[in-house]
């Protein structure tokens, strides 16, 4: 009988980690040499205290959800995944490697609690839509909320909420509105314009002007910057993200002004365009 999991080594937080993958994760040899998380790994340090509260929103098989851990060694990362292949690994990863931190949980995450269809394709599951150009059938799979998810682990902080959900992040934050006014935790997003027209036939622009109107700080993440939206302008941004960026950018968003300012604090006094950020991209 085969294996159905594959094995290696990755390099996370200064640490060579064995981890599983499903067999035949043809994204997994993308995590070899672990510099696709060398930003997040940047975020996580900057901002994160030892017990802080993430929500890992698309967990995947669990590299995110151990960066944070690595940092929170006194906090908590609900680690959340759909795929029902993935959601294995994902367990088994954050048994082997931080089993007193992070809880794996299989759901998807959405605007209302019931059943959805999901997608299990290596780092790129997601929930189907009707109006989808690629995928029409899946496995079904229980959707939560994360007002819903909060309250079940009665969560009494919430610091980060990281969401890469291929186009689908709009649908989870508007179930969220209970958590973010109560905790204002600061929103680690993938904004990926292809994914939200062809899986879901989103107008991204319809989506920026949701976010500009829901989060006062709103800003690109790269490469250890914080960039504002407001001030680059919506046609900035989306120029930027569809011709430069191919599709795809990191936002951060919250409502405190205080979070983004310690954030830019730590960024600084940590010297992540010197030390910090030359040690991680080595």
């Amino acid at each position: 009988m085969n294996d159905p999991f594959l094995s290696r080594r990755i390099p996370l937080s200064g640490r060579r980690l064995v981890i599983d993958a499903p067999a035949g994760d043809y994204a997994f040899l993308r995590y070899r040499s672990g510099r696709g998380f060398r930003s997040y790994t940047a975020l996580c340090r900057a901002l994160l205290s030892p017990d802080a509260v993430v929500i890992d929103i698309g967990a995947n098989i669990g590299l995110t959800s151990l960066i944070a851990a690595d940092v929170a060694r006194g906090g908590r990362v609900l680690a959340i995944e759909g795929a029902p292949r993935n959601f294995a690994a994902l367990a088994r990863n954050l048994g082997a490697h931080a089993p007193k931190i992070a809880i794996p949980i299989h759901c998807a995450v959405g605007p209302e609690k019931g059943e959805v269809t999901f997608v299990d394709n290596s780092a790129f599951g997601h929930v189907v839509s009707a109006d989808s150009l690629v995928a029409t059938t899946g496995t079904t799979v229980p959707q939560k909320t994360i007002d819903d998810i909060v309250t079940e682990h009665a969560l009494l902080r919430v610091d980060l909420i990281k969401l890469d959900i291929e186009g689908f992040e709009q649908d989870a934050l508007a179930g969220a509105p209970v958590t973010l006014a109560r905790f204002d935790p600061v929103v680690f997003l993938e904004f990926n314009v292809f994914c939200q027209i062809v899986l879901y036939d989103r107008n991204p622009r319809r989506f920026l002007d949701w976010l500009l109107a829901t989060f006062s700080e709103l800003h690109v993440w790269r490469d250890g910057r914080l960039t504002s939206v407001r001030e680059t302008g919506a046609l900035g941004f989306l120029q930027s993200n569809m011709i430069d960026r191919r599709c795809n950018d990191d936002l951060i968003a919250t409502t405190s002004p205080e979070r983004i300012a310690r954030l830019r604090t730590a960024l600084h006094q940590g010297g992540f365009r010197g030390g910090i950020w030359a040690r991680l991209r080595r």
